[in-house]
């Protein structure tokens, strides 16, 4: 795949430790280029398109699939200039204040786990490593409620 980095990226998901991947199927799971919303967990596409995301200024060439790349890296304990950037990506979409966490628990009504409510606001923030719960959703709705 040709990113604007002007780089071609193959088989960067081998970095990833091995027990991440158990179970998965790489080529249609972790390593396909074509979006199919059958492997999302909530059946639905979300998102831009690399184009946007690039043009955007959100992917950065240390990490040219985005985020996740970056999270992953985080994770294993690399720190870089980028973690501030990033962390606050993170926190004003799914953290406790983010809007897409707190559309879906405005949304949610009383269910909090019913993936028909917003489904495509559950998979934004499925891709951002984050599942509404129902200690967070309790918290959420007390904040709306306010």
């Amino acid at each position: 795949m040709q990113f604007s980095t002007g780089e071609s990226y193959r088989d960067v998901w081998k970095e990833l430790p091995s027990d991440w991947l158990e179970g998965l199927n790489i080529k249609t799971q972790v390593a396909s280029s074509i979006y199919d919303t059958e492997v999302n967990k909530f059946k639905v596409k979300c998102g831009g398109s690399l184009e946007m995301w690039e043009e955007s200024g959100w992917i950065d060439k240390q990490d040219p699939y985005g985020w996740f790349m970056w999270y992953c890296r985080y994770y294993q304990g690399r720190r870089s200039e980028d973690d501030e950037r990033q962390i606050g990506r993170w926190s004003r979409c799914a953290g406790l204040k983010g809007r897409w966490r707190q559309n879906l628990v405005f949304r949610a009504s009383s269910k909090f786990d019913d993936a028909s409510v917003s489904p495509v606001v559950r998979q934004t923030l499925q891709h951002w490593g984050y599942e509404l719960n129902k200690h967070d959703y309790d918290l959420g709705v007390k904040r709306v409620k306010k």
